[in-house]
């Protein structure tokens, strides 16, 4: 009972914060440190993964489905749009092959994380600013693209948000708040697919000693709170609220970093 409430915990945890703009990566990595709800290897994340990778293909099912028909059916719009997702998969491909490495040794640093998610915060306040301006008028291009996908690559780092940064520059940029939110979405399912698909080819799908279908659950409710998740973001980000983030992001980090120095 003792390990299936850890998964759940995680799977909790793994869901709001893959897509809040609040690093989950970071989160999980304070949460293993600060609550010893270590997860026994990579096996159960990729459950979890798992399941925020599906609730982004279900909420946004039918853009999807639309895509792919207008892909197949050599549609200008669609085959552009393929074209934007893989350009914004460049830059962290790039960077597994380059430094994976040096990126996974983040991970056993909680201090590393508590900083990047103070960063992360400051960020996320500067957008006060962009969100009180008027929306730009060209239209969702490459460069965006790029840009989205330079940022993703940054947000390999533990503390700092994938959702966050990628919307970060979109929205600096200018675009539309649900048209950023979208295309941040979208372009993350190939990057936590692929992530997915290369720990299986490493590692397998055994599901590390732990019971599958506790497993199981835990990718169901990270598939339902992601979900949730990412219809709650679209709401704030529509207000003019995505800043808000920031405050928790900052406080969330100072706290991490003042218990990590008091010797927690």
């Amino acid at each position: 009972m003792e390990a299936f409430l850890k998964i759940m915990v995680l799977s909790v945890v793994q869901g709001l914060t893959e897509f809040l703009p609040v690093s989950s990566s970071g989160h999980l990595v304070l949460a293993k440190h600060f609550l010893g709800l270590e997860s026994p290897g990579v096996s159960l994340e990729l459950f979890l993964h798992g399941g925020t990778l599906l609730a982004v293909i279900v909420f946004y099912r039918a853009k999807l489905l639309a895509l792919l028909l207008g892909f197949f059916r050599g549609e200008r719009a669609a085959l552009l749009y393929a074209l934007w997702v893989f350009v914004s998969m460049i830059p962290a491909g790039a960077m597994y092959v380059w430094k994976g490495d040096a990126v996974e040794t983040a991970y056993g640093s909680p201090l590393a994380v508590s900083v990047l998610l103070m960063v992360t915060g400051a960020a996320l306040l500067s957008l006060y600013v962009v969100e009180h301006r008027a929306p730009r008028r060209r239209p969702f291009g490459w460069f965006d693209a790029l840009l989205m996908g330079v940022f993703q690559m940054i947000a390999m780092l533990p503390g700092v948000s994938r959702s966050g940064s990628t919307i970060f520059v979109a929205r600096l940029m200018g675009v539309k708040p649900a048209e950023a939110a979208e295309f941040s979405f979208i372009m993350s399912l190939p990057v936590i697919g692929g992530a997915v698909l290369v720990e299986i080819l490493k590692d397998g799908v055994s599901p590390g000693g732990l019971d599958p279908w506790h497993c199981l659950a835990g990718a169901a409710v990270a598939a339902v709170v992601g979900w949730l998740a990412i219809g709650g973001l679209i709401r704030l980000l529509g207000r003019g609220r995505f800043h808000w983030f920031g405050f928790y992001c900052v406080a969330a980090g100072a706290a991490s970093l003042a218990l990590l120095r008091g010797g927690f």
